[in-house]
């Protein structure tokens, strides 16, 4: 497939390396000389310079030849403008981000239509609603909802007093016999993932990776030790878009809520939109000021401003002061490695919430995925195909390749499900899958009709 990103920024350049990884054809337009010379150099595709808006720019680009357009600039007129063009062209498909409320909401549904835009994405308001999502369960560090919400992966680290710590999973299954609620989709120790069986052992301090049921979420959080009650009280650092978005949805669910904001004019704005929130005006790394709000008393802290530094630090500084949970949102990948060194509990991307709904458009048959900012491994929610290895099939017997975990099965009028060897599968079913990248291809295989191949 022919790919065409217009902005080489944190989520066009994610797209891109994920893309490529895929073996698609991928050019990226930027107009930024010194970002296109960066990404030219780093990655193996074809850059063009200049704007997005421009049809020759476009067409320098490949646009007549092109399968999808993923417009994520800054700019929401670039993103309108060139899915319009793509529209001219008979791309089939088109992604456009937005960050202006209004053209995202209702109001701008014509608007979406006049210019073909198939999806419409905001990475700021995806990464807000991640955070609310861990905010319901504290202590993981990933909450991603599957299948419509019925089911949910669940990531978190393995503290030292968990019940399953020593155990195998297989030993963790028997316990539960003969339906299991939640099933281990990958576990990752010492920076290495792994699409774990059985026989996998569980320590402290691995990462694991939990598909559950809805309903078995609190009672899966406390298997892995973790605490899994919602926030009461949260400080958010930062009035952006993300923080704004947060602090409004928390104190519609009666949370007390504190959000620091430093620019003047921004905080007044909040405090006459968040009318039950108490907005202070200062900077996230004045440890004064945090001590003074109570940083260390709080159920949850938020740091996120643009600045990855910043957020990073006071983060550092909250976990430091006793806060219970800690969220630092990340711009740049390379403050990763800091992020478990200061004690900070979760870190989140606003690249990632984007490439996710890329990815879904650009494989067929795929309703959902689920990429992570530390791991290699994904989950998908796949359809079975009439007259695929799948349709019919007891998984038992079904030949599926060792980095390839089936994890739940869901169909129309039933719960998910967690998938046992005994589970017959059928044409209209939605299989949620762990897998590595280079696994993907075989894994689709099983669910699609080899003549549509």
């Amino acid at each position: 497939m022919r790919v065409i990103i217009l902005g080489a920024g944190e989520v066009g350049w994610f797209l891109a390396e994920r893309l490529l990884g895929e073996h698609h054809d991928v050019v990226v337009v930027e107009h930024d000389e010194g970002r296109a010379r960066a990404i030219s150099e780093q990655l193996d595709v074809q850059v063009v310079i200049g704007s997005g808006s421009s049809p020759s720019v476009l067409h320098d680009a490949g646009i007549h030849k092109a399968d999808l357009l993923a417009a994520v600039t800054q700019s929401d007129e670039t993103n309108l403008i060139a899915s319009l063009l793509a529209k001219e062209h008979d791309i089939a498909k088109s992604v456009v981000r937005l960050q202006a409320d209004e053209l995202r909401g209702p109001a701008g549904a014509n608007l979406h239509r006049s210019v073909g835009a198939d999806l419409v994405i905001d990475p700021d308001a995806d990464t807000a609603d991640e955070i609310l999502e861990l905010m319901h369960v504290t202590g993981a560090d990933e909450v991603y909802p599957m299948a419509g919400g019925d089911l949910v992966v669940i990531g978190a680290n393995i503290p030292d007093d968990a019940p399953i710590v020593g155990r195998t999973l297989a030993e963790i299954a028997a316990s539960y016999e003969p339906n299991w609620p939640f099933l281990f989709g990958a576990v990752t120790r010492d920076g290495i993932t792994t699409i774990p069986r059985g026989d996998q052992d569980l320590r402290a301090g691995d990462h694991v990776r939990v598909l559950a049921t809805r309903r078995a979420r609190r009672d899966t959080l406390q298997l892995l030790g973790l605490p899994g009650t919602n926030a009461r009280r949260v400080m958010v650092l930062g009035g952006g878009a993300i923080g704004t978005r947060v602090a409004e949805e928390l104190q519609k669910e009666g949370v007390d809520v504190v959000l620091i904001e430093r620019d003047v004019r921004r905080a007044r704005e909040l405090a006459e939109r968040l009318r039950h929130t108490v907005v202070v005006i200062g900077e996230i790394t004045n440890t004064d000021l945090l001590a003074e709000e109570a940083v260390g008393q709080m159920d949850a802290v938020i740091a996120a401003t643009g600045e990855d530094s910043s957020n990073v630090l006071a983060c550092a500084f909250a976990a430091a002061e006793g806060a219970k949970f800690t969220v630092s949102v990340l711009h740049r990948l390379s403050f990763l490695p800091l992020i478990r060194r200061f004690g900070i509990n979760a870190a989140l991307s606003p690249r990632t919430a984007s490439a996710n709904a890329v990815l879904r458009h650009v494989r067929g048959g795929t309703a959902a995925v689920t990429t992570f900012l530390e791991s290699d491994a994904e989950v998908d929610e796949l359809e079975i195909e009439a007259g695929s290895p799948a349709d019919g099939a007891v998984v038992r017997d079904l030949k599926v390749p060792h980095d390839i975990l089936l994890g739940a099965v869901v169909r129309p009028t039933e719960p998910g499900q967690i998938v046992r060897g005994d589970t017959v599968l059928r044409a209209g079913d939605h299989i949620i899958v762990f897998a590595r990248p280079d696994a993907l291809a075989d894994a689709r295989s099983l669910f699609v009709d080899p003549i549509d191949k």
